[in-house]
């Protein structure tokens, strides 16, 4: 498991040449509790400043949501942008973003961030890779996320599955992550254990390669 940020945008396996769907964007509800860290970004020895926030969809359907923002410092003044992320959200869903400095730098003088959203709109397509039977429980003071990585696709394939944690005031803590090979109509198990005082989790699938 890579307990580096991941940093992700869902693609579908194929494109449609028909436009995507337009949503509105007041159908994404963006928390007001921001976690700002400075971590390893994908794995690497470059650390940058990022911020972990959750977007809840209250949209019927399924979104592809994009948000991007500002790092501010105690004053509210803007310290650096920050770089757009899109996921899946599924109707009703909430799905816990990580949006990193756009130099990837590290910004100690940042403490909280502006987050709104860039742009939402309806897939053109279902997802080929999914998570099936996922769940969360409590293990010894940390959450645990667990579940099934489902490659409905003829072709096998890459899929970045990613976890994201939250504290008992439901505060993001950390969003790890791993890069699982599946082969085609295959299922996989995954699993992610949350730090210490994690209260619940989530486990969902990121980017997807062909």
């Amino acid at each position: 498991m890579r307990a580096a940020l991941a940093l992700v945008l869902v693609l579908g396996a194929c494109r449609s040449s028909e436009p995507p769907l337009a949503a509105d964007p007041k159908l994404i509800a963006i928390s007001p509790i921001v976690t700002v860290r400075t971590d390893s970004i994908d794995g690497s020895t470059t650390s940058a400043t990022f911020v972990l926030v959750d977007a809840d969809s209250r949209a019927a359907t399924e979104l592809m949501v994009t948000l991007h923002g500002d790092l501010v410092d105690g004053t509210g003044a803007v310290v650096g942008p920050l770089r757009r992320e899109s996921l899946r959200i599924p109707a009703g869903g909430r799905r816990t973003f990580a949006l990193v400095d756009d130099a990837l730098k590290g910004h100690p003088e940042a403490t909280g961030a502006r987050v709104s959203v860039d742009g939402a709109y309806v897939p053109s397509t279902a997802a080929r890779m999914r998570i099936a039977d996922g769940n969360a429980y409590a293990d010894n003071g940390r959450a645990v996320a667990a579940g099934n990585l489902v490659n409905d696709s003829d072709a096998p394939g890459k899929a970045v599955v990613i976890a994201s944690f939250h504290d008992a005031d439901g505060k993001p803590m950390t969003r790890p992550f791993d890069v699982v090979e599946i082969g085609a109509h295959v299922t996989r198990s995954v699993r992610f254990v949350g730090p210490p005082g994690s209260r619940s989790a989530q486990i969902f699938v990121g980017d997807v390669t062909y």
